[in-house]
């Protein structure tokens, strides 16, 4: 039983109000919704009736608010006697793409380990999308993805940084060794690039666009590993791919990252 949704809970009674709760929460309306449906499925109660805009709480809901308290109460008073050198426990659960997950946990997950020994990390693999609505739904605690600016007010954001789109092939591809190349040099050459709503892919079809130009790929996939292989086998391949999905295997394979200009 997550305690946030308690939490939430007790707002709503104090309230009276979904849409109060989530603004004195900072949440949106309809993560307070999904909070309190959780726990409604949990308990196997309804704790609130709901007609129209209002909102009225249940015998059950009336009698579980001072289960609620006490839980939080307790939970509350267990973190204030917690300290600083303590080690935590228990688990998180994070969220992130598959190309990040091969790319950069391989780092992440020692360093988290060392750092909280007693804590289980637990790591999902999906699309941005779908993360969003694990997170929005309690089933994720954080999420690490590679997407345009995130600006919406029911999540919190601490961290973001800028990550390069590269244009990569094989070393032994004739365009590996040229200067001075540009988007249009490219047109013609067969592109194995991410499924369309992929990040970096439609960033990719948005600069095409914008120099009014029209790459179509012989083959659309979600693997980046997958196209890491196709290119290192066949040199004549191309892609698009993030800096750091390129790096991490750069030394090992060979691969070549092309340099465009504007």
């Amino acid at each position: 039983m997550e305690i946030r949704n308690l939490t939430t809970f007790l707002k709503v009674t104090e309230l009276k109000s979904f849409s109060k709760a989530a603004e004195a929460l900072d949440y949106s309306q309809s993560a307070v919704t999904v909070q309190i449906q959780q726990l409604e499925r949990e308990l196997g109660v309804q704790l609130f009736d709901r007609i129209g805009k209002n909102v009225s709480i249940t015998q059950y809901g009336k009698d579980f608010v001072a289960y609620a308290r006490d839980v939080v109460s307790a939970v509350s008073r267990a973190s204030a006697f917690a300290t600083a050198s303590a080690d935590l426990t228990g688990s998180v659960r994070v969220g992130t793409l598959d190309s990040l997950m091969t790319a950069s946990f391989s780092d992440i997950i020692p360093a988290f380990y060392e750092k909280f020994p007693h804590v289980i990390a637990n790591i999902h693999g999906d699309s941005v999308t779908r993360l969003k609505d694990l997170l929005i739904k309690n089933e994720l605690d954080l999420i690490y993805t590679l997407d345009d600016q995130l600006q919406d007010p029911q999540f919190v954001k601490v961290f973001e940084a800028e990550e390069d789109i590269v244009i990569v092939t094989n070393t032994e591809n004739p365009l590996a060794k040229r200067k001075n190349l540009k988007l249009a040099d490219l047109v013609g050459h067969p592109f194995v690039l991410m499924n369309r709503n992929n990040a970096y892919r439609d960033q990719f079809d948005r600069e095409l666009l914008r120099n009014g130009l029209s790459i179509e790929p012989f083959c659309e996939l979600e693997s980046d590993v997958l196209a890491l292989r196709l290119i290192w086998e066949n040199p004549e391949y191309l892609s698009v791919l993030p800096r750091y999905t390129v790096q991490k295997s750069i030394h090992e394979q060979q691969l070549a990252i092309i340099p465009v200009a504007d």
